[in-house]
C-alpha cells in the first residue's frame, strides 16, 4: 500500500512538471493567441508565455503537440516545417523609403530628396494633374534661396531684386529608352543633372517636371512592349496610348489621319489628353515669364540605335525658318565648347526639328515657340551608350558632354537677355 502511494506521488510531480513545461491547465475551452506566434497558429496557454521564453527543443515539441492550423491559411503556410521559430522581434519594413530609380508611385518623395542635396536652392512641389491610372503629374519650382540687395541707378541699394526669367524644363514626355537613360531615371545620375542646371540658379528661377508621362514609363517597364513603349496610357478607339509630343495646337496632325495603334498617333484632338494640358498651364500662367523650354529625352530606345546627341529648335511642320538666327549663334558657341573638350571624336548636332526627324505637327517646342512666343525653345536629345561596371559610358556623357551643353546654352540665353548691359560695358 505504501509503494502504491509512493509511485502515485512520483508520477503527480512528474506530470505536474510536463504540464509546466507545456505551460497547460486543466481548463479546457481557453484558447489564447501568443503575441510570437504565426498569425495563423493558436495554443492553450494561460500563462501567456512567449515562445522565446521556452528553449529550442521544448518549443518544437510545443508546436507539434498544441498547434491548431487555420482553416484560411493559404496551402504554402501548411506546408511551415514545425521546426522553424519565429524570430523574437518583427521588424516592419521600412516601406516608406523611395526606390533609387524614377517612380510614379513616389516621384514625389524621390524629389523631396533630390532638393536635400542642394540647400542654396528653394524647392516647392506642386500637384498640376493626374493621368488616367491616378498617377500625380508634379512641378518642382525651384529659386535661389539668397537674398541679396540690388544697386539701382541712383547708387542706392534695395531689398527686391528685379523677377528674374524662368527657364521650363520638362523630362519624360517622351518615355521611350527612359529606363536605360541613367540621367533621367537613375537618382544619383538625376542629382548630377540637377546640379548643371542648379550652377545657374542666380541667373534663372527652374521650373522642372521630372516626370510629364508617369503612365508611359510605367508601361515601359512592361516587358511586351520591349522598351519600345513611347506614348501615354490613355483609352482610344482600338489601342491605347497618345503620343504626347504630337498632341500641342501647332499644325496639329496637318498631313494624314493616324490609327491610334500607331505608335506616332497625335491624339483625337490637340490637347485631348491631362499631360500636355499640365504643360500648356504653366505657359498660360507664366509664359511672360519664360525665356526658355527645354524638352529633355533620350533619342532611341536601344543604345544600338546610334543618332548622337542634338539640341533641335524650332520648326518642325516646315522647312522654312523665320527666326533661327540666334540659334545658329547658338551652334557656334556649342562646336566651340566641344573643340575645347578633352576629347576630340564626339560631337553635338545643333539642327531644326524638320531637319532630325522630317515633318511633324504638333510638337511642344513648336508650339511653346509659335504660340506663346517663347524666345528659347529647344529640345535636348541624350544619346543612350552600352553601359557596365568597367566602362560607365553614360556617366561620361552626363558629366563630360551634356555639363558643357547646358552650361553653354544657359549662358548663351542669360547673354541674349542682357546684350544691351554687356555692351556698356
Amino acid at each position: 500500500m505504501v509503494k502504491s502511494l509512493i509511485l502515485v506521488a512520483i508520477f503527480y510531480v512528474y506530470l505536474c512538471e510536463i504540464r509546466a513545461e507545456n505551460g497547460t491547465t486543466e481548463k479546457s475551452g481557453n484558447w489564447t493567441n501568443t503575441t510570437q506566434a504565426h498569425p495563423g497558429v493558436q495554443r492553450k496557454n494561460n500563462v501567456n508565455r512567449s515562445p522565446t521564453d521556452l528553449s529550442g527543443k521544448n518549443l518544437a515539441r510545443n508546436n507539434k503537440a498544441n498547434n491548431l492550423r487555420s482553416t484560411r491559411m493559404p496551402p504554402m503556410l501548411n506546408q511551415l516545417d514545425d521546426e522553424v521559430t519565429t524570430p523574437k522581434k518583427w521588424v516592419k519594413p521600412n516601406s516608406a523609403s523611395p526606390p533609387n530609380t524614377l517612380s510614379p508611385y513616389a516621384i514625389l518623395a524621390q524629389m523631396k530628396i533630390v532638393m536635400d542635396c542642394f540647400p542654396h536652392a528653394n524647392a516647392t512641389f506642386e500637384t498640376i494633374g493626374r493621368t488616367v491610372e491616378y498617377n500625380d503629374i508634379i512641378i518642382v519650382k525651384i529659386t535661389d534661396r539668397k537674398q541679396k540687395y540690388f544697386r539701382t541707378e541712383e547708387s542706392k541699394y534695395i531689398d527686391e531684386v528685379p523677377e528674374k526669367k524662368i527657364i521650363f524644363i520638362v523630362h519624360g514626355l517622351n518615355v521611350m529608352g527612359m529606363t536605360k537613360m541613367l540621367h533621367l531615371s537613375a537618382i544619383e545620375e538625376l542629382k548630377i543633372l540637377m546640379s548643371y542646371y542648379l550652377n545657374h540658379l542666380e541667373k534663372f528661377d527652374i521650373f522642372l517636371m521630372p516626370l510629364a508621362n508617369p503612365d508611359g514609363y510605367s508601361l515601359l517597364h512592361n516587358v511586351y512592349h520591349g522598351g519600345m513603349w513611347n506614348k501615354n496610357a490613355s483609352p482610344q478607339e482600338a489601342c491605347r496610348g497618345v503620343l504626347l509630343d504630337r498632341n500641342f495646337d501647332v499644325a496639329w496632325n496637318a498631313t494624314r489621319q493616324i490609327s491610334s495603334c500607331s505608335p506616332l498617333y497625335p491624339g483625337p484632338a490637340p490637347f485631348s489628353e491631362v499631360e500636355t494640358n499640365a504643360v500648356r498651364n504653366i505657359f498660360h500662367y507664366f509664359g511672360h515669364k519664360i525665356v526658355a523650354y527645354i524638352n529633355v529625352h533620350s533619342g532611341t530606345y536601344n543604345e544600338k540605335v546610334f543618332k548622337g546627341d542634338a539640341i533641335l529648335y524650332p520648326r518642325g511642320y516646315t522647312e522654312l525658318q523665320t527666326d533661327d538666327d540666334k540659334y545658329i549663334d547658338l551652334k557656334g558657341e556649342v562646336d566651340e565648347a566641344m573643340k575645347n573638350a578633352s576629347f576630340q571624336v564626339m560631337s553635338v548636332a545643333v539642327d531644326t526639328l524638320y531637319n532630325w526627324y522630317g515633318k511633324i505637327s504638333g510638337s511642344s517646342v513648336d508650339y511653346a515657340s509659335t504660340v506663346y512666343g517663347i524666345p528659347y525653345a529647344l529640345e535636348f536629345v541624350m544619346q543612350l551608350y552600352q553601359e557596365d561596371y568597367t566602362n560607365p559610358i553614360q556617366h561620361y556623357a552626363l558629366t563630360e558632354i551634356w555639363n558643357r551643353l547646358i552650361d553653354t546654352v544657359f549662358t548663351n540665353i542669360w547673354k541674349s537677355l542682357h546684350v544691351n548691359d554687356l555692351r556698356k560695358k
